[in-house]
């Protein structure tokens, strides 16, 4: 596929994900229309509920609160999203400090000259971000799009007011053409830099107002293109002011060097003044405009590094691509020249590539070395670059996407939650003696429903007392039957070998029976498992009590022992002493656990004492010595009877697991259901919990109030919002068109 077709492809499908992003974007639009109806009413109706009602809607307005102010910003950067992805171009933006050769390398790839590609030695001579798009058959022009005199106030000249300390800005351009305040004093070079920055904007006031207010885009030929771009006149001898009101340049040309179809350059101005607005320029332009990234950097002949102006650089990069690796997403133009002026910097531009660069974190996909003033030289370099980009674009645009899909679904599933507690209002919105009777009945039906089958389970594990424990039974059948099938004796060689490093067979047999030991030891180790397993089951058939006939699945989604725990972090501290026999039953449910070493371990080491070179199962005879055969025998035999040992061991205990979960499902019982005052705990928990337990039962009684029955509706509108939202996801980053208009 050409490059055409490829661009033209990938195109095609930004087309579609720009469509899928719109819709997404006016569905968060919706969801924040119905939160905003939501928060007057709840504005309205907490001063005249009961307090409980009170406090449930001082919750919600908190939560609120932070919808209300992130949902904008959701809204705004799914748009600038979608933006981005309706563009007809693909954009390469090329970067660097003042005087390294931008705009000639421009100007090579081009074909434009000075008068719409400004360039010069003395200065910061770009003033404007430009945006050069090629197109076939074409004359050269371009249109301007100016600052209005608010965003010019608020974008340009409020941050040098901020971050100087002047005060307020200015609110009108009046007031600014007004006297500016003194400059602070100790401010340092930089501070008096960026003082003299803003009064150069105050002074040259007259020369470029007029253009605040001329209606954009402004279309100029080539002729006047430089008048709007530049801050200087081709000889540098006179100022140019224009540039002052201009947020940007787009030019339409035909590139003299090398088919652009489908592609765009953005010249942004050079950095390493101390101008505010150029690097609050470059962020932003990154943001919204660019997909890959050019720096472009000429070493000094004399001497150079990769040096803190090029990290500040890279710095302001990577924060405009904050969703991206910028490591993948950009390239280096190391520009080599050689003139009578600045010398030949051929040896420093390799030392940059080849030595400063790698021992720098100024890290890109890649570099090259090429002369900007020759166009043979940098169309090499960009056909690397333009094939680069049109083979990661794919990955580019899906990271992009991925930020935004992830904060539209972290938002969506907020206002979820918040719609159904604040569902849960109408519940709470009435007095207690209108709620009473219902919730009275309610409960003693929930708590005898429970208490009848935490009784079952009880009486069901009593029966089964007595039972193996399957689990565990298998567990030790498998770690028997690996012991058994893999012993790991050593051969005849190995113990004569050891036996002579070990100076007799005596030690060698010694420390052969301890390894035995300590393996055979390990093994049933393995048993944790089958214990653990049992004590969650147990754990989980409580739980499905709870959670079942008890009527408390809407408490909480966990599961097992996460649900105890919540469940205990729920319950009201109502005993004089602050305690509670549900909480203290629930955490020590949670928090039994059987173990290998607390029921097992204690019996298998006592029936491995025969593997212990001090009391051996087989002593070593030494008159006469045995030969290493009979010593391999008498291994296996010690290793035998220590596994015969266990077995006879364990198969006493394999029902202890059945007897130690009776033991504390009874004991869960006494605490939650026969012990004294434990039916007046659960009372003020359910009713605590009543609105979550019984959803809707008690709104009824309070549906005669117009502001509750307002409520209901918007709550309904929330929650329908949230469904479209959750049809209208943000795409994946390589849909076919019909996958993102689904």
């Amino acid at each position: 596929m050409s490059r055409r077709a490829r661009i033209e492809e990938i195109r095609r499908r930004r087309a579609a994900q720009a469509l899928a992003l719109e819709r997404a974007h006016a569905r968060v639009t919706e969801v924040l229309d119905a939160l905003r109806v939501l928060e007057a009413l709840r504005a309205d109706l907490v001063t005249q509920v009961p307090d409980e009602a009170q406090s449930h809607l001082a919750g919600i307005g908190a939560e609120l609160t932070g919808l209300l102010e992130e949902l904008p910003q959701e809204a705004a950067a799914l748009e600038a999203a979608a933006a981005r992805f309706r563009r007809p171009t693909l954009n390469v933006g090329v970067i660097g400090r003042a005087r390294q050769g931008k705009s000639e390398l421009i100007k090579s790839l081009t074909g434009l000259t000075d008068r719409e590609v400004p360039t010069g030695d003395g200065g910061f001579c770009t003033g404007v971000t430009s945006v050069l798009r090629h197109q076939e058959g074409t004359a050269t022009e371009a249109q301007v799009f100016f600052y209005t005199e608010r965003s010019f106030l608020r974008e340009v000249i409020a941050p040098y007011y901020a971050e100087l300390g002047l005060g307020p800005a200015p609110a009108t351009l009046d007031r600014f053409a007004g006297p500016l305040p003194p400059e602070p004093d100790g401010d340092g070079a930089v501070g008096g830099s960026r003082y003299s920055h803003l009064a150069a904007f105050h002074t040259a006031l007259p020369e470029y107002r007029r253009y605040l207010s001329t209606p954009s885009p402004h279309t100029v030929d080539a002729s006047e293109i430089r008048r709007f771009v530049a801050q200087a006149d081709p000889e540098e001898k006179e100022p140019y002011h224009a540039f002052r009101a201009v947020r940007q340049v787009r030019i339409t040309t035909r590139f003299e060097h090398q088919d652009w179809t489908g592609l765009s350059l953005i010249d942004l101005p050079g950095l390493g003044d101390t101008n505010l607005q150029d690097a609050r320029r470059l962020v932003s332009a990154l943001q919204d405009e660019i997909d890959v990234v050019v720096f472009v950097r000429r070493p000094d002949a004399s001497g150079d590094a990769i040096d803190t102006p090029d990290h500040q650089l890279f710095d302001h990069v990577r924060d405009g691509l904050a969703w991206a690796d910028l490591e993948s997403c950009s390239f280096l133009v190391v520009n080599r020249c050689v003139t009578p002026a600045k010398g030949d910097n051929t040896a420093n531009a390799r030392k940059m590539l080849e030595q400063w660069l790698p021992a720098s974190r100024f890290a890109v996909s890649e570099a090259r070395i090429a002369d900007c003033s020759r166009p043979a030289e940098v169309a090499g370099v960009m056909d690397q670059v333009l094939g680069h980009l049109t083979d990661h674009l794919d990955e580019l645009d899906e990271r992009h996407l991925a930020a935004r899909r992830e904060s539209f679904a972290e938002l969506r599933e907020r206002v979820a939650r918040l719609a159904e507690r604040a569902g849960r209002l109408a519940d709470l919105a009435q007095p207690a003696d209108v709620w009473s009777v219902p919730f009275i009945r309610l409960f003693e039906e929930a708590h005898g429903q429970l208490a009848n089958a935490l009784a079952e389970l009880v009486d069901r594990l009593r029966e089964q007392r007595e039972w193996t424990d399957g689990l565990l039974a298998d567990a030790v059948a498998e770690v028997l039957r690996a012991a058994r099938e893999d012993p790991r004796h050593p051969t005849a060689e190995q113990l004569a070998v050891r036996a002579a490093r070990e100076n007799g067979l005596s030690v060698a047999y010694g420390k052969y029976l301890n390894e035995s030991r300590a393996r055979l030891s390990r093994r049933f180790l393995e048993c944790d498992g089958a214990l653990h397993a049992r004590t969650d089951r147990m754990r989980q058939e409580v739980a499905d009590v709870l959670r079942g006939p008890g009527g408390l699945a809407e408490i909480d989604d966990a599961e097992g022992r996460e649900f105890l725990l919540r469940l205990a972090e729920r319950v009201p501290r109502v005993r004089e002493n602050g305690g509670s026999e549900i909480r203290y039953a629930l955490r020590l449910l949670a928090d039994f656990q059987l173990s290998y070493r607390g029921m097992l371990q204690h019996r298998v080491r006592a029936c491995l004492d025969g593997l212990h070179a001090d009391t051996p199962a087989m002593s070593f005879p030494h008159d006469p010595v045995p030969t290493t055969g009979q010593v391999l025998e008498m291994l296996e035999v010690a290793y035998d009877e220590a596994l015969f040992a266990c077995r006879s061991e364990l198969d006493k205990v394999l029902a202890d697991p059945s007897a130690a979960v009776f033991s504390i499902v009874e004991e869960f019982y006494d605490r939650v259901i026969a012990a004294a005052g434990s039916q007046d705990e659960w009372r003020l928990f359910y009713q605590d919990a009543r609105t979550e337990i019984w959803p809707g039962r008690f709104a009824a009684l309070a549906q005669h109030a117009a502001q509750l029955r307002h409520w209901s509706e918007a709550v309904a509108a929330v929650r329908a919002a949230v469904a479209a939202a959750a049809d209208s996801a943000v795409p994946a980053g390589n849909p076919e068109p019909e996958e993102a208009l689904a």
